[in-house]
């Protein structure tokens, strides 16, 4: 890949700058640039490696990441401008375009499948248990977001054997390390502030949209009838 050194090295700065800056509030208006940069960042280093993708393609994986970086603006916490509610909102249009890029990657195995909704469903009844109360008129959203997450989780899950081992692990980590961070951000809005919460949430945030970026311009399928959808080897 393309200026990937470079790009590493000014990406992790970034996010660092990103951390520090959100744990010292004296310093926290930087986060203006800092913040929406992380996809920034992503996205040109993706424009520049995805010249083999077809232009939908590109075109979708270009409006996740917008989606995301308008998201990031709305999540400031500190900002004339925040709205939780309207950010999340963009965070689910992310997810979306993701899932519908990798829709046709997916191979559902019935022996993959059950195991995962079973913990799926594990873990989103032990989530609203934890939140409910704090919930209110939020519940429905709340549920179609976790839904949403989940959703996207699975797909990741599901590339398995369809994709190449470098590409798959890359995505479903990243998209693990994604639920987490929305995980930590429910926890932290609904039920008890977590120590370090802001650490820990633009840690797995940032990690998890480098993974799934790089594991998108690494997937070669193992499937012929899924060819067309080859990109970077």
């Amino acid at each position: 890949m393309k200026f990937f050194k470079v790009f590493i090295i000014i990406f992790l700065l970034n996010l660092s700058l990103d951390i520090y800056f959100n744990n010292a509030k004296e310093l926290y208006e930087y986060r203006i640039v800092t913040k929406p940069l992380i996809t920034i960042l992503l996205a040109i280093f993706f424009y520049i490696n995805s010249q083999a993708m077809l232009f939908h393609q590109r075109l979708i994986i270009l409006g996740a990441l917008a989606a995301l970086c308008i998201g990031d603006i709305l999540l400031l916490e500190e900002t004339s401008f925040y709205s939780f509610i309207l950010g999340l909102v963009l965070f689910l249009i992310s997810m979306l375009l993701y899932s519908l890029y990798f829709y046709k990657q997916v191979r559902y195995d019935i022996d993959r499948l059950i195991p995962y909704l079973a913990v799926s469903l594990l873990l989103s009844l032990s989530l609203i248990y934890l939140i409910y109360d704090k919930l209110d008129n939020l519940l429905i959203p709340v549920i179609i977001y976790m839904i949403t997450v989940l959703n996207f989780l699975k797909i990741g899950y599901l590339r398995y054997k369809n994709v190449n081992t470098k590409s798959y692990r890359l995505v479903f980590w990243g998209i693990a390390c994604f639920t987490i961070a929305q995980i930590v951000i429910g926890l932290n809005q609904f039920h008890n502030a977590l120590p370090y919460k802001d650490v820990y949430i633009m840690l797995f945030y940032g990690t998890s949209q480098l993974l799934i970026i790089l594991g998108i311009l690494t997937v070669k399928f193992h499937t012929t009838e899924n060819a067309e959808g080859t990109l970077l080897g």
